[in-house]
């Protein structure tokens, strides 16, 4: 990444995002990045093709939110859909914060599945065959007590979860500490709450099929019962892209990624229910409609665009490049 690149995003929106963050004004606080040489920090952490937006819009705007809350418990929340990106910026946020003293923490949602055995009766039938992912499969109890007791300061076990574990399908690989300052908790339905499921999706190429619908029924009771963590959130930042069909795209460069640099990726077939599924299990309103806090607009080629800040008075998102 050049951090000096050209960048998309209008400073209007960037100044705006600062104010609503409470970060000054955008030419103090660019000065302040480029004085500490924040800007710079752990760049080999990004894709060498990633573009600066990533990191001036996002990136260094959470370490700073991390620099204003020190000495404070916050829960950030952060939902992109899968091959946005969010992972690479999760690692660089972490190696930066590290350089610089911040104290932060990324955990994933999915690092909350259930073990095993429960994990293969909650995703029993469905119809894209995928062994987790879904709303349904994650170990909510331990969860909410994990951040009940991190809130109170306490030094915190999290599970950590190998998604390449029985063949694939996953399992729990151990624990790790927390006991970071702000803590980011990022996943592919982050933030997303029931909606009536629409039996008709413009962007599937294929309508869905009876039980395809049938399960996004059965689903949003069971993505109910997330609220519970997500009114746990100080913050929550969605990634949201213009071209719901996006995922298409980047799960397949992903796993090219994967292959090349592990020599492990899924199957041709394996990817195809995958997609299908992130595609078909919950309805695009569901991410449309998200009340974030701050919303940034996500080209297919990975591009950021804009930013939105839902919750603010001044903006809404009556926005016709928002709704896929």
């Amino acid at each position: 990444m050049d951090p000096e690149g050209p960048r998309l995003i209008p400073s209007c929106d960037q100044e705006r995002l600062l104010q609503h963050l409470d970060l000054g004004d955008l030419k103090s606080w660019f000065a302040e990045q480029r004085r500490t040489k924040r800007h710079q920090v752990a760049l080999d952490q990004w894709h060498p093709r990633a573009a600066p937006d990533w990191l001036w819009s996002i990136g260094l705007p959470v370490l700073s939110l991390a620099e204003q809350w020190q000495g404070e418990r916050r829960l950030l929340g952060f939902s992109a859909l899968p091959g946005c990106g969010k992972t690479t910026l999760g690692l660089w946020i972490e190696a930066a914060a590290e350089v610089l003293g911040l104290s932060i923490q990324v955990v994933s949602l999915d690092d909350f599945y259930y073990e095993a055995q429960r994990l293969d009766a909650a995703m029993c039938g469905n119809p894209w065959d995928v062994p987790r992912a879904l709303p349904g499969s994650h170990d909510l109890d331990l969860l909410i007590s994990c951040i009940r007791q991190w809130r109170q300061g306490q030094e915190v076990l999290m599970p950590c979860f190998d998604k390449a574990k029985r063949q694939g399908r996953g399992d729990r690989d151990g624990w790790r500490r927390c006991q970071a300052d702000l803590l980011i908790l990022e996943g592919w339905f982050v933030g997303c709450t029931p909606v009536e499921p629409a039996a008709d999706e413009p962007h599937l190429e294929s309508p869905l099929t009876p039980e395809e619908l049938e399960w996004r029924h059965r689903l949003q009771p069971l993505l109910a019962s997330y609220e519970v963590v997500w009114r746990c959130f100080d913050q929550l930042w969605q990634l949201r892209p213009k071209d719901f069909n996006a995922p298409l795209l980047w799960k397949r460069q992903q796993e090219q990624t994967l292959l090349a640099e592990r020599g492990a990726s899924l199957s041709d077939s394996e990817l195809e229910r995958f997609i299908r599924m992130i595609l078909c299990s919950l309805p695009s309103s569901s991410f449309q409609q998200m009340r974030a806090d701050v919303v940034v607009e996500v080209d297919p080629d990975r591009s950021l665009r804009r930013i939105h800040l839902p919750r603010a008075i001044q903006d809404s998102l009556s926005s016709a490049s928002l709704t896929g």
